[in-house]
């Protein structure tokens, strides 16, 4: 099996290890970059947490503060295993997407406990700041990073796609999913897209690409990394 990775070029390529590993050989085709925009820390906020959404959320944790000793709130395992790390003390995974960040942070923490620092993107994904809000936190949102859509496909990404070598795409946000309709209709590679299938992190993410003629799309039962490489490995199983 062949897959086109869309994430950004630094997950992307701990991605394509842990592919390879499996016999998997994977393109890199990064559909985002990220510009930290290193925003300078309050000395009045004294944020009983931290919450991070992503990768790149925590890289602007490291960047943002030289606290380790706050606890941190991250949605997935390895952005927690990242900022454990980089020194932070307490650590703790929601292992899956907003909604269960928003509900690990509910049994956690009281929403008079104190202000909540979310540093994150200009875009999120997701509704973490208006639902912890709703249920009267205080959050505060700490605007740390942008995302930047690529503005072109790589060209080993091209040529695969044109050459019909590839077996399917992964995807792991609508913003990436957006990006790769749009850079793909850009290229006149829309048809490429036949026989090949598109392995998305979400139902969300699965409608970035709907668009797209796929032979099939498949969502992870869970919005884990490991639950969406689990449909990749399963389906080389049944090709087997």
């Amino acid at each position: 099996m062949r897959v086109l990775i869309t994430r950004a070029v630094e997950d992307a390529r701990a991605l394509a290890e842990d592919l390879a590993a499996v016999g998997i050989e994977s393109v890199l085709a990064p559909m985002l970059s990220c510009t930290f925009l290193d925003p300078k820390p309050d000395p009045a906020l004294r944020p009983a947490a931290f919450i991070v959404t992503s990768r790149n959320g925590a890289e602007a944790l490291v960047r943002y503060t030289q606290e380790r000793s706050v606890p941190v709130y991250a949605v997935g395992d390895a952005t927690a295993e990242r900022l454990r790390q980089r020194g932070f003390e307490t650590v703790e995974s929601a292992a899956g997407d907003a909604a269960a960040l928003v509900e690990l942070i509910g049994r956690r923490m009281e929403p008079d406990g104190g202000p909540l620092a979310f540093v994150c993107a200009e875009e999120v994904a997701g509704d973490v700041e208006g639902t912890l809000r709703a249920r009267g936190f205080d959050l505060r949102r700490i605007v740390a990073y942008r995302s930047v859509p690529a503005t072109g496909l790589p060209r080993e990404a091209e040529t695969a796609l044109r050459d019909g070598t590839l077996d399917g795409v992964l995807f792991f946000s609508p913003k990436t999913g957006r990006s790769f309709v749009s850079l793909v209709g850009n290229a006149d590679l829309t048809a490429c897209c036949e026989g090949m299938t598109a392995f998305c992190l979400s139902e969300a993410v699965a409608g970035s690409v709907a668009a797209l003629p796929w032979s099939a799309v498949r969502v992870a039962e869970r919005p884990t990394k490991m639950d969406l490489l689990g449909l990749l490995t399963a389906l080389c199983n049944k090709d087997d």
